[in-house]
């Protein structure tokens, strides 16, 4: 899904990261484009039906005609499998251009995605001869908490390089070179003492860190 379908179809929730415009999506991107090839390789296309998607407020669902195989059963589709592409010499196309990683790890990849944003795993189902995926929408407040989760961690790991460069840092320096506050200097490291990641030896004036082994 290109950013110019994501405009057409999908509004975004917007907020700001400092001056920096910020647009949050409902669904994972790379799921969505993982699952548009799933649909395209598996297809059944001689019973001539297109390939069919359907965007609403909550949810997102893909669908295509297949022939799924006799051995398999939706809980072991969502397990790791070995890849039965219908159509092997189009998958082999799409793994030669770049577009997919590996045959049979598709799935695994969607999850991983939808994930990422703090959505729910997609839903498979079967009816007759087509298989629909169906992604709910991302909860903005959960979407924002992976995001708030994120740079909590990046964060960490620049307070981090920081000391480790210069053991007897001040706050104040630190915050001056992240360019934050003094409040966000603080409060993150507070959260790497108490992940045992470093410890203050010393006063503040002559003290200094030390980075422990976690």
């Amino acid at each position: 899904m290109s950013k110019s379908e994501n405009l057409k179809y999908l509004k975004a929730t917007i907020s700001y990261d400092k001056e920096v415009r910020v647009e949050r999506y409902p669904y994972a991107r790379e799921a969505v484009r993982e699952a548009v090839y799933n649909a395209l390789i598996h297809c059944k296309w001689e019973d001539g039906i297109p390939i069919q998607i359907r965007i609403e407020d909550e949810a997102m669902y893909i669908s295509n005609a297949c022939v799924f195989p006799s051995d398999w059963t939706m809980e072991n589709l969502m397990k790791t499998h070995n890849s039965r592409p219908y159509n092997p010499d189009l998958a082999n196309t799409f793994f030669r251009a770049g577009y997919i990683e590996s045959w049979g790890r598709g799935i695994q990849k969607i999850c991983e995605e939808c994930d990422l944003i703090g959505a729910h795993v997609p839903e498979y189902s079967i009816l007759g001869d087509d298989i629909t995926v169906k992604f709910t929408a991302a909860s903005t407040k959960i979407s924002n908490r992976t995001n708030d989760v994120r740079k909590e961690s990046a964060m960490n790991m620049k307070v981090l390089d920081l000391i480790a460069a210069q053991t007897d840092i001040s706050l104040s320096e630190i915050a001056d070179r992240l360019g934050v506050s003094y409040k966000t200097v603080q409060r993150t490291v507070a959260d790497l003492k108490k992940l045992g990641a470093i410890e203050r030896i010393g006063g503040r004036k002559k003290g200094y860190w030390r980075i422990k082994e976690i």
